[in-house]
């Protein structure tokens, strides 16, 4: 069956924080058999925010502390292992990630990724209340990049919550919406420069 070159999501290009390991061995056998989520921190721990709402009515105002909540749980976590666990995460060649979609990412790499390498991603995404995004990707790809000293390497994302997706998600939007204010901002400027 042919595959239609047509993208399932939409992608930006972007800047943002990450962490991404190679996955070895029995990592790698959970991964073939559609269990990578099992590799995400937490996955099967219920959540006491989740739990706590769950005893309120719903309604907007609720939903609102909800989010709040939410978000604030999550930096919370977030700064807790960082402070508590600095030296516990594996070296990477990770560089930076440059391009992102609910569907795939790029970035940058210091040394060649092989093709079909699993990887497990985790993003950092402070304008979203999902915050930290862990997914689990396959090399599609890779190409030396000589002007950035790396790799620029393609991956397809395989195992990844909705929630996270649509944080993904929510972030694509947000930058392409702020890409077409700012060419419409510089096309109002060009046309009064014109006029003058």
């Amino acid at each position: 069956m042919e595959q239609s070159n047509r993208r399932e999501f939409l992608r930006a290009r972007v800047s943002m924080s990450a962490k991404c390991q190679i996955l070895e061995g029995e990592d790698v056998e959970l991964v073939k058999q559609g269990l990578g989520v099992t590799l995400f921190r937490g996955g099967d721990t219920p959540d006491p925010i989740e739990a706590f709402m769950g005893t309120m009515p719903s309604g907007t105002q609720n939903e609102i502390l909800y989010q709040c909540f939410k978000a604030l749980n999550n930096k919370l976590d977030f700064l807790i292992e960082q402070l508590s666990f600095p030296d516990v995460q594996k070296a990477s060649n990770f560089k930076e990630i440059v391009e992102i979609s609910g569907s795939g990412i790029k970035f940058l790499s210091l040394d060649p990724i092989p093709e079909g390498s699993f990887l497990k991603i985790e993003l950092i995404m402070p304008s979203t209340v999902q915050f930290r995004v862990e997914l689990i990707a396959e090399v599609l790809r890779m190409e030396k990049r000589e002007d950035r000293n790396a790799y620029l390497v393609a991956a397809r994302i395989l195992d990844i919550e909705e929630t996270a997706r649509d944080a993904i998600i929510e972030a694509v939007f947000r930058k392409q919406r702020k890409v077409i204010r700012k060419q419409k901002e510089l096309q109002k400027k060009q046309r009064e420069n014109q006029g003058e």
